[in-house]
């Protein structure tokens, strides 16, 4: 597994390039360097972003129900 904290998209013709980008500090001034480039098609791309949508809004929702509980846990023990 490799850990990336950026990356930048390039969409050219039906390809899109997604290159995961790590950045470190290093001294005063931040290194960045690319992880690794995946090629995928357009079609792929498309996919992908619907199903990260999905999956985030999962996880949102998720987040919002469990504070909500903590929330009223915590009142009526107090």
């Amino acid at each position: 597994m490799k850990y990336a904290n950026g990356f930048t998209i390039n969409a050219t013709g039906h390809e899109c390039f997604l290159t995961f980008l790590q950045t470190r500090p290093n001294g005063e001034t931040k290194q960045t360097e690319e992880v690794e480039t995946i090629v995928m098609t357009e079609q792929m791309a498309r996919q992908m972003i619907v199903a990260l949508a999905k999956v985030y809004n999962k996880v949102d929702s998720d987040r919002a129900a469990k504070k909500k509980v903590d929330v009223k846990e915590n009142a009526q023990l107090s």
